[in-house]
């Protein structure tokens, strides 16, 4: 796959996510916490934007490097991958150590966003 429209598919994917966790906190840690207790409402929707400024960050850099030279671009989705690599251990680790139940759905998307980005770094 052609490295630009592996970091364009990247850089929206992130963006939209950064977008969604900043503009409506609450309700995706409803939808992805459902009972969680009402004084830790206001605390985990905090961290979900401080999450949602990350992966917004990272969507625009994903989005600003899609038109660089295939040597860097092939970097920056190295790094991208290795990220995301990262990532989905720390949701092991929770799963590991019992911290609770990890959604499924962000395992879906990191890994898919991960083989992208290894992919068009590689191949």
């Amino acid at each position: 796959m052609d490295n630009s429209l592996a970091l364009t598919i990247i850089g929206t994917v992130l963006t939209l996510i950064g977008v969604t966790f900043i503009a409506i906190p609450k309700i995706v840690n409803d939808k992805v916490m459902s009972d969680l207790p009402s004084d830790a409402i206001d605390t985990a929707a905090f961290f979900r934007v401080v999450n949602g400024a990350l992966g917004l960050a990272l969507g625009m850099v994903a989005i600003y490097c899609r038109n660089l030279p295939s040597e860097f671009s092939k970097t920056v989705l190295l790094s991208l991958g290795t990220g995301f690599f990262i990532f989905l251990i720390a949701l092991a680790s929770c799963k590991i150590r019992r911290f609770g139940d990890v959604p499924i759905q962000p395992v879906i998307i990191f890994t898919i966003l991960a083989i992208l980005a290894y992919y068009s770094a590689l191949f």
